[in-house]
């Protein structure tokens, strides 16, 4: 763990919570830094209490441990750790604007050019946990971040994992229990037969309906009634008002064979997400013209 337990800082106003703790707003009372603070109440006392502690720093050891190593525009950046008897706290990069949640609350549904801004930058922190073998797990708007100049950061790693053989192929051997946002689930955790990265691919497009309607999928359903569903292979519905390319991915996001999911690389390169180069007659179109000299006789 990376601890920085000499570094003094002051506690400001309770901003959010994520899995494990409540994060809180924090100033480096040396330099004057803002920074979101993670803070996990440790469990005292008894000796149950003691395994839970146990348990519980190994936890949060893991989350740090993913975190540390990861530098990339789209992912919120760890900055170092401290832990005493009561506390751990993990202080992380603040971004200002707060999470797509907040946002739709305040703005209401977005128009599909900013979701499909928002979604390109998703998929490439996606693609850079991806390739180095990290699965998020709890994709949703609620761990969206967004700054003020409209980045995207994904945040709470609390339950991401490094792939492992057991995940990948669902034994039960050391299965992990059911994690993360049901309604964002994807139907193979749900039903416990794998959880591979394609998974955050599905809960992607749940966050596409979200930001597009202002509701998370299965928004009319309890938890548990949302469980049944999706464990029955139901998908999500498509808003019938957006673009035909925009359909046409959440329905590849939607491919229940999760095999036949596309990852989010070749997302990145489909037509609605995919960045428009310049065609030559543009570039044509922005040459310098040369302008004649006119002399003037005096």
């Amino acid at each position: 763990m990376t601890s920085n337990g000499g570094t003094k800082w002051i506690k400001g106003a309770l901003i959010g919570a994520g899995s494990f703790g409540k994060v809180y707003l924090g100033m480096d009372a040396t330099n004057g830094l803002l920074m979101a603070v993670k803070q996990v109440e440790l469990p005292t006392g008894s000796a149950p209490n003691e395994e839970r502690k146990k348990s519980m720093l190994s936890a949060l050891e893991r989350e740090i441990d993913l975190l540390r190593d990861l530098q990339h525009p789209n992912i919120v950046q760890y900055l170092y750790s401290s832990v005493d008897d009561a506390y751990l706290n993990i202080f992380l990069e603040y971004v200002p604007g707060g999470s797509v949640t907040a946002l739709l609350r305040s703005y209401g549904a977005f128009e599909e050019p900013l979701v499909k801004n928002f979604v390109r930058q998703i998929l490439q922190g996606l693609n850079y946990l991806h390739e180095r073998e990290i699965i998020h797990r709890d994709i949703k708007g609620a761990n969206i971040l967004v700054d003020n100049k409209g980045g995207i950061k994904i945040s709470d790693f609390g339950i991401s994992k490094k792939v492992d053989g057991n995940l990948l192929t669902g034994k039960r051997v050391n299965r992990p229990s059911l994690q993360g946002s049901v309604f964002w689930m994807a139907p193979e955790v749900v039903k416990q037969t794998a959880h591979t990265r394609k998974a955050d691919i599905w809960s992607v497009g749940c966050l596409v309906v979200e930001m597009l309607t202002g509701e998370h999928p299965w928004a009319q359903l309890t938890q548990m009634q949302a469980i049944f569903k999706i464990g029955q292979s139901a998908k999500p519905s498509i808003p019938s008002d957006i673009s035909a390319d925009a359909q046409d991915v959440l329905r590849k996001t939607f491919e229940l064979d999760h095999e036949a999911r596309p990852g989010a690389g070749e997302l990145l390169q489909h037509a609605w997400l995919a960045l428009k180069k310049s065609s030559s007659s543009n570039k044509n179109a922005l040459k310098t013209v040369a302008v004649p000299t006119i002399e003037i006789s005096a």
